[in-house]
C-alpha cells in the first residue's frame, strides 16, 4: 500500500477521503484544488489497487477507505453529505416535531424540493412521518444516533455556512 500511496497527489486523495468518508468526486476535486479529471484517475488507481473502495447511491459515486466505514455510516453519509438534506436534518435536530411549512420557512428550497429530500430522508430511514388529524408531520427516528454521527463525520465542515452549527442547535 505504501507504494501506492507514495505519490503526493494520491496521499492528497487518501487523506481527503480518510478525512471525509463519502465525498464524491467534484468534491474531492474541489476541497484539494485540483482538476476533477486528475482526481478521477488517481481515484480509480486507488481503488484498482484496493485501497478505497465506491458506492453508487442517490445519484453519485461515493468513496471510502476500504474497510473502515459500516453500511449504517455509509446510509447516513450517501444522504447526509448533501446540503440541503443537512440542512433538513440540522432544523429538526432543533425540533421535535415539525410540518412541511415550518421547514420551508427555514431552508430555503421550493415546496417540492423539500418534499423531494423529505421523501429521501423516509426511504433512507433516517425520518418518520407522524399524522396527527388532517396534518403530518416529520420527526428524526435516532436522534442520539445522528447527533453522535454529526459528530464523529462532521458534514458541515464541508460547508462555510454551517460554521457555527452547534452553538445554534444547544442539544
Amino acid at each position: 500500500m505504501e507504494d501506492v500511496l507514495e505519490l503526493e497527489t494520491r496521499r492528497k486523495i487518501y487523506d481527503a477521503i480518510l478525512k471525509n468518508p463519502g465525498l464524491h468526486l467534484s468534491k474531492i476535486a474541489d476541497i484539494l484544488e485540483m482538476r476533477i479529471s486528475h482526481v478521477e484517475y488517481h481515484v480509480y488507481f486507488l481503488e484498482k489497487h484496493e485501497i478505497i473502495t465506491s458506492e453508487k447511491t442517490t445519484g453519485y459515486k461515493r468513496f471510502y477507505i476500504k474497510g473502515t466505514i459500516s453500511t449504517q455510516d455509509k446510509r447516513y453519509l450517501s444522504v447526509l453529505r448533501q446540503k440541503t438534506i443537512l440542512r433538513i436534518v440540522l432544523f429538526l435536530l432543533k425540533n421535535d416535531i415539525v410540518q412541511h411549512k415550518d421547514i420551508l420557512e427555514n431552508v430555503p428550497v421550493s415546496p417540492s424540493t423539500l418534499s423531494y429530500h423529505l421523501n429521501k430522508l423516509v426511504k433512507y430511514n433516517i425520518i418518520d412521518v407522524r399524522r396527527f388529524g388532517e396534518n403530518k408531520g416529520f420527526q428524526l427516528k435516532n436522534k442520539q444516533e445522528i447527533i453522535t454521527w454529526l459528530i464523529q463525520y462532521k458534514p458541515f465542515d464541508l460547508y462555510e455556512e454551517f460554521t457555527n452549527v452547534w452553538k445554534d442547535l444547544s442539544i
